[in-house]
């Protein structure tokens, strides 16, 4: 597994994109931090930064593609499929009818592909679940799913989702809250 350069961690605090606490999410888990999820991805330097270690997690796994569900994932999908060896295809999704689509002359990226699916944050699981069946129905070799930070079940459609802040801050449902075991004040709900 990978591990998050302390710089990187010491970015994000001093940058005001990290508040730790008690949160609760509509997915129903519960965690110690909340992320600003406008504001995470702003910064090319530092998104590079994330995408090279997300991509570090997939090196060997022979990804074609990099494929996002939504605009806040198509920037870290960029990085993500710069750093990987050979460099990856890069889809992302726009929605139409409440489905997600791909361009069709991006469909050959997908179709027979191992595909890496993206995005910034998985909050609910909803939408990457949604993708990731989109995707296959496109004939896509779904080889993993990675966020910056997975606040949802720990697999979307059957298949593991890395949240590389998962590793620091993890997301626990919450009958088994850990903070609310030990007393801590009452969780602040997340609107996302």
């Amino acid at each position: 597994m990978g591990t998050i350069d302390p710089t990187i961690m010491a970015q994000i605090r001093r940058d005001g994109l990290l508040r730790e606490g008690h949160f609760s999410f509509r997915s129903g888990r519960h965690t110690g931090a909340l992320l600003d999820r406008d504001r995470l991805l702003a910064d090319p330097g530092f998104a590079s930064h994330m995408g090279y270690v997300i991509a570090k997690q997939f090196f060997t796994e022979k990804i074609e593609t990099v494929a996002s569900p939504s605009i806040w994932g198509a920037g870290l999908a960029q990085w993500v499929g710069y750093f990987l060896d050979p460099r990856a295809k890069v889809v992302y999704s726009t929605p139409r009818n409440g489905e997600p689509t791909i361009a069709a002359e991006l469909e050959d990226f997908v179709h027979d592909r191992r595909v890496l699916l993206i995005d910034n944050l998985i909050v609910s699981g909803e939408t990457m679940k949604r993708f990731t069946e989109a995707m296959e129905k496109r004939g896509a070799t779904v080889i993993g799913v990675a966020t910056l930070w997975n606040v949802a079940d720990p697999e979307v459609s059957g298949h593991p989702a890395f949240g590389l802040l998962n590793m620091i801050y993890e997301a626990f449902p919450a009958n088994d809250c850990p903070f609310c075991h030990n007393g801590a004040p009452a969780a602040t709900e997340v609107s996302y």
